[in-house]
């Protein structure tokens, strides 16, 4: 048995060991927000259960949720194009879990298939082997532990027997989901078109809960809960299925992985990977998705096995030093740079400044004096080549500013620094939500100075943090805000681990 069967033996395993109730309240609770790298600590579901009955039921043959409009958060992923980070409307979401929740068995068996011989490594759910029958408390952790396995461990592990190896790629997969073809991969396309406007089936009720979710619309799913996550790998699960009978009928010896949208294929010939390429191009097509040229390619082994800029870094990493002096951070911060102009949108940045901090959120840096003021005037100069890791950096900020809150020079660059930054981002506040809801966040966490808001704030989220309360999605029995206080329960540095200590 491979390595890829034994890791989706044991996913299979510990999962079938949760319960369905367990699943569905952990995606309404945990899994209702996007991951931790994308909104602030206030953003927390406080009061939201899973009722028993849904609130949009059907009548005789009629669903009519409401259309809603999801709430977008956009992060800028390079310098032209934008990822954005969808929270939709709770209710809707609360009824999709429930639906989950029911028919758990099928959903199951969709993405446990007896005839799929590729083996996904991007299950949404923190399962975990140390403790039975309980869930994880991070899932982004288990995301990131997931793909290195799957890339850097057991495909390595098994290259020896091939000599090719296919990677590929869905084009803007979450955004281009017909939601239709949820229930094609639960139902079969015939099944689900016989039952299209009875909504009997559960995937057609999926189907149309999402589509009310964003205004009607019957393409994009959004990106950002685990209950999205968990849709895609449905939908994914019955193309692999589908590609693995046509593969196993031409008789090609292979191993295929999949981590959410991006696939790897072991196989001995050019031709095999071709003919892999072919075919999964073909039962993406019957789902309207398709691959992405650009990033499509056959290699012959062992390159192509390893990302390039990790073996680069490694030679710079800071990874296992206790303390790092500024000299040490100076010289990494730059041959970053360097690796980073060669190696654009790869995760050099967040990895270089993840390593400023311990698993224990303790800052390994060891600077004084003017030694900070330049260390924070570089990590915000790393804004710019990577806004994803701005809250990283703001959460090495606001170590810094605590323990050095006495010292009146370094106090006063800090709060001067932040100023300058939050002044420019609001004078465009609509293409500066992300940078502008983590700075205002943490301006008022630690006291820096007041703000000096605009008169119309029209974004919810950073209108929440501005009122300090839920300014979106107002229901009764439904709390999705946590009110900022000036000395918080968590600090930046501890929302954001992915590996938690305990």
């Amino acid at each position: 048995m491979t390595y890829p069967e034994k890791h989706i033996r044991q996913t299979k395993k510990l999962i079938s060991k949760i319960g369905a109730k367990n699943i569905a309240d952990w995606i309404v609770t945990d899994g209702y927000f996007p991951e931790q790298f994308v909104l602030p600590p206030c953003f927390k579901v406080n009061k939201f259960k899973l009722n028993k009955t849904p609130y949009y039921p059907k009548t005789g043959s009629s669903l009519k949720p409401p259309i809603t409009q999801s709430i977008s958060i956009f992060l800028q992923k390079s310098h032209l194009t934008d990822r954005s980070f969808t929270i939709i409307d709770p209710k809707i979401y609360h009824d999709i879990c429930l639906y989950v929740k029911k028919d758990w068995k099928l959903i199951l068996n969709t993405l446990f298939h007896k005839d799929n011989k590729i083996h996904a490594y991007s299950f949404p759910i923190p399962i975990t082997s140390k403790v039975d029958s309980h869930l994880g408390k991070l899932r982004g952790g288990r995301m990131i532990y997931e793909y290195i396995e799957m890339a850097e461990n057991d495909l390595v592990a098994e290259a020896h027997n091939y000599n090719f190896i296919l990677k590929t790629d869905i084009k803007n997969f979450y955004p281009s989901v017909y939601t239709h073809s949820i229930s094609w991969a639960l139902h079969g396309k015939d099944n689900a078109r016989a039952d299209r406007f009875k909504y009997n089936l559960t995937g057609n009720k999926i189907d149309k809960l999402f589509q009310n979710a964003n205004d009607g619309c019957t393409n994009g799913i959004g990106i950002g809960s685990a209950l999205t996550d968990l849709i895609s790998e449905i939908i994914l699960a019955a193309v692999d299925t589908e590609l693995s009978k046509l593969i196993k009928k031409k008789k090609i010896k292979f191993l295929g992985v999949r981590f959410k949208d991006d696939y790897r294929f072991l196989c001995k010939t050019k031709g095999d990977g071709e003919f892999i390429i072919k075919s999964l191009q073909s039962e993406l097509r019957k789902y309207n998705l398709n691959l992405s040229e650009n990033k499509s390619d056959i290699g012959e082994l062992p390159e192509g096995l390893y990302r390039n800029w990790i073996s680069e870094y490694s030679k710079h990493t800071l990874r296992y030093r206790k303390t790092i002096s500024f000299r040490q951070f100076e010289k990494t911060y730059l041959a970053v740079l360097r690796l980073h102009k060669n190696h654009p949108d790869t995760g050099i940045i967040d990895r270089f400044v993840s390593e400023l901090s311990s698993k224990s959120h303790n800052l390994k840096l060891v600077i004084t004096g003017k030694e900070i003021n330049k260390t924070i005037s570089l990590l915000l100069l790393l804004k710019a080549k990577r806004p994803k890791c701005f809250p990283q950096i703001l959460a090495i900020i606001e170590s810094l500013y605590q323990a050095n809150k006495a010292d009146k020079a370094i106090s006063s660059f800090i709060k001067r620094a932040i100023q300058d930054l939050f002044k420019e981002q609001i004078k465009n506040p609509t293409d500066n939500i992300f940078i502008l809801v983590w700075l205002s966040y943490f301006i008022r966490t630690n006291s820096l100075f007041k703000i000096n808001w605009p008169k119309k704030i029209d974004n919810p989220l950073l209108k929440s943090i501005k009122e300090n309360k839920q300014c979106y999605f107002s229901y009764p029995d439904i709390e999705l805000f946590t009110k900022i206080k000036t000395k918080p329960d968590i600090t930046l540095l501890k929302h954001l681990t992915l590996f938690p200590k305990d």
